[in-house]
């Protein structure tokens, strides 16, 4: 029994060290603006959980503590789905107030001219990300404050050094992982802005604003991993696999509250069927034992690591967890129910007549 948990916690630095190398590949490489603020929350991610598994903070303390509320928005919408509207609103009102503070003259400030929520694109029409879920998960009380540049920058500066610090610091006693990549030098071209509180070609016009707000932030998480993220890495890489992971099971979840809100509220009214058949698909994923070590780097003790399926691919773990089923089987049915959601979600719009403009 000791040698097994001597192998489970040198596992599980191993994958810390390639979470660790597959990061720093692309902090070395993608320079994007909108990249690089999309991408904190799995960064924040992944230095908190390493921290949280050494037992220290290595990191000055209002940097951790802005880095552990960055953590925490991957999962702020499985909260009740009533608090997740609130906040929405919250957010959706707060850049309102901050874009039509910027106009000159107060007679246009009451005529509904300014535009308060931003969404970026991919070439293919896919939305990745929103100026409101950008202020919202890196705690911006307004666009035009000085300091957040600054504030940015140091947050990147310090995430940077201890991603560069972890990784050296464990090569004098594990070699580096051999980490591969697809592509590099990715770039957001495309924007559209909108007013919420008008008439646009976004937001649907049928349903609530506060609940298509609510599925485009679900939308452009999702979009971001599958659209962004995992192409810029071979198919299989541990890292994205645990971001899309967490960013569908957290999806999943705020989409359950949002169906139980409406059997018990009549204020909301969607259709909840393919709902349904997204949760009963997710139940076969997330099992316990595969989340725990998916949301945290500690694995002893968790019964995921075994000798005769040490050897295979993210170490067997899947195989221990769904009784045989290998790495690649299981990254199938993932990618399968991430489509799911993300069709479920892009069916709530009707994108066809955005028009996109180059950034």
């Amino acid at each position: 029994m000791g040698e097994l948990t001597e192998y489970e916690r040198l596992i599980s630095i191993r994958i810390m060290q390639e979470d660790a190398e597959s990061i720093y590949s692309l902090l070395k490489t993608e320079r994007d603006s909108i990249f690089a603020m999309e991408i904190i929350p799995y960064y924040a991610l992944f230095v908190q959980s390493c921290q949280e598994y050494m037992g220290e903070n290595l990191l000055p303390e209002s940097i951790a503590k802005d880095l552990k509320d960055i953590r925490n928005h991957i999962k702020t919408y499985a909260d009740g789905f009533g608090k997740s509207q609130r906040r929405v609103s919250t957010v959706d009102d707060a850049q309102d107030r901050d874009f039509k503070e910027q106009l000159r003259f107060e007679f246009l400030k009451k005529i509904n001219v300014h535009l308060n929520l931003g969404t970026y694109w991919t070439e293919e029409r896919q939305v990745i990300g929103n100026t409101q879920q950008l202020a919202d998960f890196l705690s911006v009380e307004s666009m035009f404050d000085s300091k957040i540049k600054e504030k940015n920058h140091q947050m990147g500066y310090h995430i940077g050094s201890f991603v560069a610090s972890f990784r050296d610091g464990l090569a004098d006693s594990l070699s580096y992982p051999v980490i591969e990549r697809k592509r590099q030098l990715i770039s957001i071209n495309y924007y559209c802005d909108i007013n919420t509180n008008k008439k646009n070609n976004l937001l649907s016009k049928g349903q609530k604003k506060e609940i298509n707000l609510f599925y485009l932030h679900l939308l452009c998480s999702m979009n971001f991993v599958k659209y962004i993220l995992r192409p810029l890495f071979q198919d299989g890489n541990i890292w994205t696999f645990r971001v899309e992971y967490i960013v569908s099971y957290y999806t999943l979840r705020a989409l359950e509250r949002l169906k139980n809100y409406t059997e018990n509220n009549k204020d909301i009214t969607i259709e909840t069927k393919e709902i349904h058949d997204i949760l009963k698909q997710g139940e076969l994923l997330f099992t316990t034992k595969l989340r725990n070590c998916m949301m945290h780097y500690n694995l002893e003790n968790a019964g995921v690591i075994s000798f005769e399926n040490i050897d295979k691919p993210f170490y067997g773990i899947i195989e221990n967890c769904f009784d045989g089923k290998s790495y690649q089987e299981y990254l199938i049915e993932l990618h399968g129910l991430s489509d799911m959601i993300i069709d479920f979600l892009n069916n709530q719009f009707d994108f066809s007549d955005v028009k996109l403009e180059r950034l």
